[in-house]
């Protein structure tokens, strides 16, 4: 019995270790459907603990799953020059705003010729502070998330390409902490479904390092392996100048988590994440070669699959959901260079944890 309660206290601190969880709906779990948390409740019994986990990737693992597919989205649409500043119809200069007699001629809405640049080498870093409340046991800070490619058209319509990925977490809390870190690699392809649409699909294997330290249980160490694979489809409509970019992707990812001392139990994480999105920006020439577009965007994550098993435990699955409101400047730099700031909020609706971060993105052809 003793040693029951020591694990269920130790899990009870790990949570959901580098891919957190959500609180639950079980009878007697805290906070109900609040959304996503970096831990996890265990009522002792008699027999055996009972594990309260929303289960799923949960916050780190769904913030990585997000990224991935949005800035594998926007390479591709750069690999196939479509959304780019520089290709943008209707693209108005500033001096023209203004009153100058400069501006920049329309380009035609196609993608580019085959005899551009078939090389596409892209880096994307994202930083994501993660402000908890008392139902994620105040546990905050940040998820630092990276991730670099290559790709080469094939044809005109078709591309293929090899990405990597580095993650790194620091959360603390009253009561615990939370220190991750993380590589992976895969290939990725992505097509384009006539003149507006761009289709993409990657698999991502990646190792994770955790350490975990609780006041009352000490510290453990965590090996882990995610498998991860994400499909999406993004659309490219210019009207006036303006551009819509509608899209939606689908996620799937499942972690391997084991103990390194072998005192906790062994477990997996296993989310399947629908995300409908939609954008809208405008481009404006600063100059002959320089491009700006100002836009907003949103973007809605359903988690409708979030599997949490413990061995020797009875496996979770709480459904969540939660909005990102994103805003951002494109930045075209001459015919083959682009560049992406964007900043983002999410946590407007499962407000367990609120979530700040900022991205950048350069992508070159050659």
């Amino acid at each position: 019995m003793k040693k029951i309660g020591m694990v269920a206290a130790a899990i009870v601190a790990v949570g959901g270790l580098a891919t957190a969880a959500h609180a639950g709906d079980e009878p007697g779990c805290s906070g109900g459907n609040q959304g996503n948390h970096t831990g996890q409740t265990i009522h002792k019994t008699t027999h055996q603990p009972k594990v309260c986990d929303g289960g799923g990737a949960g916050l780190l693992g769904s913030q990585i799953m997000s990224h991935t597919g949005a800035a594998l989205a926007d390479a591709l649409a750069h690999s196939f020059n479509m959304g780019d500043d520089t290709a943008a119809p209707g693209a108005t200069s500033v001096g023209a705003i203004i009153g100058s007699n400069t501006h920049v001629q329309p380009v035609a809405d196609v993608p580019a010729a085959f005899s551009d640049p078939r090389w596409n080498s892209w880096i994307d870093g994202k930083y994501t502070y993660n402000d908890a409340n008392a139902v994620a046991l105040n546990q905050d800070g940040g998820l630092w998330n990276g991730l670099a490619g290559v790709d080469y058209k094939l044809t005109r319509t078709f591309t293929l390409g090899l990405m990597g990925s580095a993650e790194s977490a620091d959360m603390e809390g009253p009561v615990s902490s939370l220190k991750t870190s993380g590589a992976g690699l895969g290939p990725y392809v992505g097509y384009t479904l006539g003149d507006h649409i761009v289709l993409s699909a990657s698999v991502l294997g990646t190792s994770i390092d955790t350490r975990q330290f609780d006041i009352l249980t000490g510290t453990y160490h965590f090996g882990s392996t995610r498998l991860q694979a994400t499909a999406g489809a993004t659309g490219y409509w210019y009207l006036g100048g303006w551009r819509l970019t509608p899209g939606a992707s689908l996620a799937w990812s499942k972690e391997w988590l084991r103990e390194r001392d072998n005192l906790l139990p062994d477990h997996t994480v296993e989310v399947a994440m629908l995300t409908p999105s939609v954008q809208t920006g405008r481009s404006f020439a600063l100059s002959d070669t320089l491009t700006v577009e100002p836009w907003a965007g949103a973007a809605w994550d359903w988690s409708f699959y979030n599997r949490v098993k413990y061995d020797g435990f009875p496996a979770t699955n709480d459904p969540t959901y939660d909005l990102r409101l994103q805003a951002g400047l494109n930045f075209g730099i001459g015919s083959h260079a682009q560049l992406a700031i964007t900043g983002e909020m999410g946590g407007l609706v499962n407000s367990a944890v609120r979530t700040y971060s900022g991205e950048a993105n350069l992508a070159i052809q050659f």
